[in-house]
């Protein structure tokens, strides 16, 4: 009975522990396959991309999310020297066993045992990417995990695959992750492109990637595990005698110098900045970013620029910023955005990305608008002195030069960039128009400011732009008046662009801004502003010189720069010819490099005819001077000059110009100009200045309104008749204007004013009234100078015919 009880016990302790004997192991069991999961995705690293340009050339690898710098292998075949060093030198068998070397375990563990500690590993390469895939502290029981996820590893992954994960995620020095990595920077060339020496290397340097860097105290340890290598190589048939022979002769020769990381390209900085920030979408699954750019010409575009700071510090200018776009395909080629990407003149900062007042540069496209709304590009514009009524204020616009030149012909004014010009021009377009125009260029950067906000100052800078902008709008006018967007990475698709301009009306005013006759009256001879090859240019200077511009084109290529100071500060009077242009001109050299650019293409619609120089008319019996033009079919001139007569050397022009000629006249330069309508001898026509009149009297007032006396002034006088609605006025009291308001000096007891007036018709005098009273009958060129006491003035101008114009001012 004892015995049977004792039996029983025993079988129950047997099953007991059979039972806790399988409760572990199936515990053990789960708990190994939920230790040693894996995931494919977990091997997936997320690089910071490699920068490179459009052939391939590195310009910046950016780290990645935890700072680590990464490149992967390319896709296709690993390279075979790269793949036998490493396993040469980490797992000789790799190819064999199923993701744990029980040869390479039983060698390790009887090493260890005969010296008592651990003194070699077993690690495969399969267990050293679970250990990188899955990182913890190295313990026996961290092993035991990596060897049992290793198994399951080979079990998910080809060989090739578990080879290239393993060499895309070695840490190799720093924070260089992989060997592609590692290979561009210490050797400045793909892993594909390495030697065995090299290879070696690298496949050394991961034993002990910090201890054993190549600059580092301990870098005959690296020489020595890499001739360790080699030799291995050689042993398992990856070397013939003769090559490993040449391999340990072989120097190594490490990019960059001194202590520390390697030295990796950091090219194009702020192309780089502007590409990445344009998002992931150009990025390719390798983290591999091409950009448009050309490394060569960037290099020598950088050098050409920077070799002007000395002689722009001179005159006041710190910095400059410079872009090559290719008109054909919108590629950025070259962008330099500061002098020197560091903290000097805040050379951080990028040139071509910043808002800046374009000064003249906007010019092009307004008179292109201009050739597409009708207007003749023989026209002959006003250069004359003019103040003008905006939403904000009263705008008095002045050449560069400080003067005005009267009637110029669309091309000269367009080719000496004239303000007066410009202004007269584009109130005649409208500032509406011409606003929508700069929309459509993409060079309005504040659109809730409205064409009101700018007024008439759109054509002479007051919307900021920046260069990359500018370089765009003027592209459009190289490809025939199609704008499109620029192009950073070979990911960006080539727009079709919106037609702008016609391809005629860009034509015409490309061809007036290559002609160098055009802007001879302005610049002159300048060499800058005549290159040797043909190209349409273009410059613009800023208020008070602070923004200094030159942009030049051809048919393939579109080059701009900037020039002056980060910081606003004017320049020494460098104005965009003397400061940019050279710059500009230098870069062109290196662009066309001997070549001679295209012509550009004319585009069917365009017809030469011959047209007066000075009028821009049909040539008369008259005209000696005559000159070909080019027109939009339709627009060329139908009216006979009306400028000349037969046998007769005076240029007769419209009274509009009386102001100037007078001006001229007082200053011996009227040369063979006259006034149609007048006299030959101008001392008849311009009478002797006379000394400012005396203030009015006071004006009289009814019931507190002031009594302006029209029509009843005196007996002599005509009936004043303002214009009708539409019509075009016979006189137009041109200063000052309706509604000016003039403030009286500290003790002074009036204001001078001179009142000016223009008559569309021959009119031998105009007489002008004040408050209703007659003051002074006035010949050409119709101007009255009036001391104005403190009060309310109605100023009237009246023809004989009474036909005339009339404002009324404050003087406070």
């Amino acid at each position: 009975m004892l015995f049977m009880k004792a039996g029983s016990v025993r079988s129950r302790f047997f099953w007991a522990v059979i039972l806790l004997l399988g409760g572990l192991l199936v515990s053990g069991v789960i708990y190994l396959e939920a230790a040693t999961r894996f995931e494919p995705r977990t091997l997936q690293l997320v690089p910071g991309p490699l920068v490179l340009d459009r052939k391939g050339r590195i310009l910046r690898l950016i780290p990645g999310l935890q700072g680590q710098r990464l490149v992967k292998l390319p896709e296709g075949k690993i390279p075979s020297l790269v793949a036998q060093a490493f396993i040469a030198a980490e797992d000789q068998r790799f190819w064999c066993h199923p993701g744990i070397d029980a040869v390479a375990v039983l060698r390790a563990a009887g090493q260890n045992l005969a010296a008592g500690r651990i003194v070699s590993g077993a690690s495969t390469l399969t267990m050293q990417l679970s250990r990188l895939a899955y990182p913890g502290p190295r313990t026996y029981h961290r092993k035991i995990l990596e060897a049992v996820r290793s198994l399951r590893i080979e079990q998910t992954l080809s060989k090739e695959e578990v080879l290239r994960a393993y060499l895309d995620r070695v840490p190799l020095g720093g924070n260089l992750v992989g060997v592609e990595t590692a290979s561009l920077a210490y050797f400045n060339k793909s892993a594909s492109d390495l030697t065995p020496g090299e290879a070696a290397s690298l496949a050394a340097l991961a034993k002990a990637p910090t201890a054993w860097r190549p600059w580092g105290p301990r870098a005959d340890r690296l020489a020595a595990r890499q001739r360790l290598i080699l030799g291995r190589m050689a042993q398992l048939g990856f070397l013939s005698p003769q090559e490993l022979a040449a391999a340990r002769q072989e120097p190594l020769v490490f990019h960059g110098a001194g202590r520390g990381a390697p030295i990796l390209p950091f090219q194009a900085p702020h192309l780089v900045q502007i590409a990445l920030s344009r998002g992931k979408s150009s990025r390719t699954t390798q983290g591999r970013l091409a950009t448009t750019l050309d490394l060569s010409l960037q290099q020598r575009v950088e050098a050409l620029v920077r070799s002007h700071r000395t002689q722009l510090a001179r005159a006041g200018a710190s910095q400059a910023a410079a872009v090559v776009v290719d008109n054909r395909t919108m590629a950025v080629l070259a962008l330099v955005g500061s002098l020197h990407y560091g903290p000097r003149d805040q050379g951080f900062n990028n040139g071509v990305t910043a808002l800046r007042s374009p000064g003249s540069t906007l010019k092009p496209f307004l008179y292109a608008q201009a050739l597409d709304q009708g207007f003749s590009s023989a026209a002959v514009l006003e250069d004359v002195e003019r103040h003008y009524r905006t939403p904000r204020g009263e705008f008095n616009p002045a050449n560069f030069d400080r003067s005005s030149h009267g009637p110029v012909s669309f091309r000269e004014a367009l080719g000496n960039s004239l303000n007066l010009s410009a202004v007269h021009l584009l109130n005649q377009v409208g500032p509406s128009a011409y606003y929508d125009t700069l929309i459509r260029l993409h060079l309005i950067n504040h659109p809730e400011r409205g064409p009101e906000h700018y007024g008439l100052g759109l054509v002479v800078g007051n919307p900021e732009v920046t260069l990359l902008q500018l370089t765009a709008a003027y592209a459009t006018l190289a490809n025939g008046g199609l704008y499109r967007p620029l192009r950073f990475t070979s990911g960006d698709p080539v727009d079709p662009g919106v037609q702008v301009f016609s391809p005629q009306a860009a034509y015409i005013v490309t061809d007036i801004l290559a002609d160098p006759l055009a802007r001879t009256r302005i610049f002159g001879g300048a060499p800058a502003m005549n290159p040797v090859c043909r190209l349409a240019l273009k410059t613009g200077t800023s208020t008070r010189y602070r923004d200094c511009w030159c942009v030049a084109y051809s048919p393939e290529f579109t080059i701009a720069v900037w020039v002056g100071n980060f910081n606003g500060q004017p320049t020494a009077r460098l104005s965009g010819a003397s400061g940019a242009a050279p710059i500009v001109a230098e870069i062109a050299h290196e662009v066309f490099a001997g070549t001679v650019p295209q012509d550009f293409p004319r585009p069917q619609g365009i017809i030469s005819r011959n047209v007066c120089s000075f009028s821009g008319l049909v040539p008369g019996p008259g005209c000696i001077h005559q000159r070909q033009e080019l027109f939009i079919a339709g627009a060329e001139p139908t009216q006979v000059c009306t400028y000349h007569q037969p046998r007769d050397p005076w240029h007769r022009m419209p009274t509009l110009y009386a102001g100037w000629l007078h001006k001229r006249h007082g200053q011996g330069g009227e040369g063979r100009f006259r006034l149609a309508g007048f006299p030959l001898d101008l001392d008849k026509v311009f009478p002797p200045v006379q000394p400012a009149a005396s203030a009015p009297p006071k004006p009289a007032s009814r019931n507190g309104k002031v009594s302006l006396g029209l029509g009843g002034a005196g007996a002599g006088l005509p009936r004043f008749n303002p214009p009708a609605p539409g019509e075009v006025p016979l006189v137009s009291i041109t200063y000052p204007l309706n509604g000016d308001r003039f403030q009286l000096l500290p003790g002074a007891d009036s204001v001078r004013l001179t009142l000016k007036a223009d008559c569309r018709m021959p009119v031998p005098a105009i007489t002008w009234l004040v408050n209703g009273r007659e003051q002074a009958a006035t010949a050409p060129p119709y101007e009255l100078t009036l001391d104005l006491a403190r009060g309310r003035y109605h100023l009237t101008a009246v023809a004989p015919d009474g036909r005339g114009d009339a404002v009324e001012v404050m003087v406070e």
